[in-house]
């Protein structure tokens, strides 16, 4: 992977060239219009920019040294038209650094070589202590590791809470965690090709490439991040699934108006497949305990109708009913049915017997006994399951949710 390479002079063109519209629009400049941007978007942009030329100096002006490359000698070279070659470009072999003639040594060796393949000309030159693959491996780790920790924080910075971006931030250190582990992967396993001497194979430079493909992304990932809010991809259904919609995204929305049973509902307009599955599912985790709560608390009502209400509504049996009324017989009859499970459940209850056999089965149904301050019988553990069961559903069902009325 070959990027083209440029003197400094035009390095600091190109900045010129990038920065001078990038600020003119971030802090309107030459505009009689005060700037809608926050201080701290405003901020926010002009870091992106530094960045972005940052990356750009070390991608096109201060590339991965590599003496292969500058030599444009093959990987299979000798040690000696290496040496010779470093020689004249610095006016003789006595003139050479320290590092290089540590490094001309070792590239002596073709294992090592492939080690310079995999781990990159900086590795080779400054680990005096580094004799194997474990060794080498270890010294280059902490290198690439500071920056994707490093790229983490800016992301991080660029995806504040009160941000337009704030719910990007899971999309972007996901790319970013998942990169710096395909990237240790690869590096760690990927086959090195050594060719033998007098023939002309390309050799895949592994480290140069992962440190310019490192590079490129850190470089795309801030801008694409900065500017997806105004693309709406969460609307799209398929990338909906990847890019998480915006936490203020219903409340901005229009509201559309819906007429139902006489009551008025609104739903935000566009709104994404994830966003309706997430709210279906937060309203159905309320409707279960409420059908429960609506079950336990019906038979409650009926078992618990008062002998004058009785009465009452047999009184009432004997006047026609309206046709839109349901017939006083069948309320009779079920509360008739409600009244033989009342005292089923009294007489079970009262029952000295049963009362001892599921004390002694550890169910009991006593209530709590004190004298004073002192707790003479403890409440029973059925009877302690039972509250515990009811308060649960009061307190999961009995609320309405929030999805239903706007």
């Amino acid at each position: 992977m070959e990027l083209p390479q440029l003197t400094l002079d035009t390095y600091i063109a190109l900045g010129l060239v990038i920065a001078t519209p990038w600020l003119i629009q971030t802090f309107s400049l030459f505009s009689s219009q005060k700037s809608s941007k926050a201080r701290t978007e405003q901020l926010i942009s002009t870091a992106v920019l530094a960045h972005t030329l940052y990356l750009l100096y070390y991608l096109l002006v201060s590339p991965p040294q590599n003496v292969f490359k500058a030599l444009q000698l093959p990987l299979n070279a000798s040690p000696e038209s290496l040496r010779s070659g470093l020689g004249e470009r610095f006016g003789g072999e006595q003139y050479l650094p320290e590092q290089l003639n540590v490094l001309l040594k070792r590239l002596g060796l073709m294992d090592l070589r492939s080690l310079y393949v995999r781990f990159g000309h900086d590795v080779l030159t400054t680990c005096s202590y580094c004799q194997s693959f474990e060794d080498f491996a270890l010294f280059a780790l902490p290198s690439p590791l500071l920056q994707y920790i490093g790229e983490i924080a800016f992301v991080g910075l660029l995806t504040l809470p009160s941000s337009r971006t704030s719910n990007l931030r899971p999309l972007g250190l996901g790319v970013l965690l998942a990169a710096a582990m395909a990237e240790a992967y690869w590096v760690l396993t990927v086959p090195v090709l050594m060719p033998t001497r007098g023939t002309h194979v390309p050799t895949i430079w592994w480290h140069d490439n992962f440190v310019q493909l490192r590079h490129l992304l850190f470089l795309s990932l801030p801008i694409v991040i900065s500017f997806l809010p105004y693309l709406h991809l969460h609307r799209v259904p398929i990338l909906s699934s990847f890019v998480p919609p915006p936490e203020n995204a219903a409340a901005n929305l229009p509201r559309q108006q819906f007429q139902m049973q006489g009551q008025n509902f609104a739903l935000p307009a566009n709104i994404t497949l994830s966003q309706v599955s997430n709210m279906t599912l937060r309203t159905l985790g309320h409707l279960v305990p409420t059908l429960h709560l609506l079950k336990y608390s019906h038979a409650a009502i009926m078992r618990s109708q008062s002998p004058s209400a009785d009465a009452a509504e047999g009184s009432e049996e004997a006047t026609p009913a309206p046709a839109s009324r349901s017939s006083p017989s069948l309320h009779a009859r079920a509360t008739e049915w409600w009244r033989g499970e009342a005292f089923e459940g009294d007489v079970v209850r009262n029952d000295e017997n049963v009362r001892t056999v599921m004390k002694s089965v550890g169910l009991s149904l006593e209530e709590e006994r004190k004298e004073g301050d002192v707790v003479v019988e403890p409440e029973g553990p059925l009877l302690t399951s039972v509250k515990i069961a009811v308060n649960t559903l009061k307190q999961q069902g009995a609320p309405p949710s929030e999805h239903w009325v706007f």
